[in-house]
């Protein structure tokens, strides 16, 4: 038998016996379980976990395509600047849509201008910039306050549930009791557990955006001194 087919027969017979063991499927409606345990403020908690994972996931993904600058295209248009070939160096940075190939261009268009005026045109297309690579962070840091206070209500509801049980049918039904607790301490673990997620993802992305406007900086400065080194020679 052909290894390829040796193979796929092992898949198959692994398959049917992982679903034999029915652990897929339990595990499956053990989640769901656990969300029911938890109270109704899990579903608004679930909500924020979601809308959280997108935009950290849409963040990081803009970050790496489209707003990084690849090093071997960045040096080749500074060449092309220091040796005064600024319309191929400008054609170059049109080619890219990310933030420092704007500066850039900025910097290309007022090359001949005076340098104040060079810099406050850099200035204002990296200010351009700017909110887009803060958008949607916003999100998580109101995922962040927000997780824990809805984890914190869900508690509240859930021990009032227990003692509202206790004084109804007093000690004699312990299983409803604990069920209030258990509701109570899952909505709350949930949310810290979200808002730990969120503020690691929030403080990894915020130090993104400070090394993206660093470069941006650093790149304005370096045609700067292109700019004056191209002075002096003349």
């Amino acid at each position: 038998m052909p290894i390829k087919s040796q193979m796929q027969v092992i898949r198959i017979s692994d398959m049917v016996f992982f679903l034999s063991q029915g652990v897929t499927m339990h595990e499956f409606w053990g989640g769901f379980e656990f969300v029911e345990r938890g109270g109704f403020m899990m579903y608004p908690l679930l909500a924020a976990a979601l809308v959280a994972l997108t935009v950290i996931i849409e963040r990081l993904f803009t970050f790496r395509k489209k707003f990084q600058m690849p090093s071997q295209p960045l040096k080749e248009i500074l060449a092309q600047i220091q040796n005064r070939n600024l319309t191929a160096a400008d054609a170059k940075c049109r080619e890219f849509a990310n933030p420092i190939a704007a500066v850039l261009s900025a910097g290309i268009e007022h090359f001949s201008s005076p340098v104040s005026e060079m810099e406050l045109a850099m200035k204002n297309r990296a200010e351009e910039w700017v909110p887009l690579l803060e958008k949607r962070i916003e999100v998580l840091d109101t995922v962040i306050t927000a997780a824990p206070l809805m984890g914190l209500l869900g508690t509240i509801t859930g021990m009032m549930a227990s003692f509202r049980v206790l004084s109804e049918k007093g000690v004699n039904e312990p299983n409803a009791i604990t069920g209030g607790v258990a509701e109570a301490l899952i909505a709350t673990a949930t949310g810290l557990v979200i808002a730990l997620i969120c503020l690691v993802a929030y403080n990894y992305l915020s130090a993104r955006i400070k090394v993206f406007i660093y470069q941006l900086e650093s790149v304005a400065s370096r045609l700067v001194e292109i700019r004056l080194a191209s002075q002096r020679k003349t």
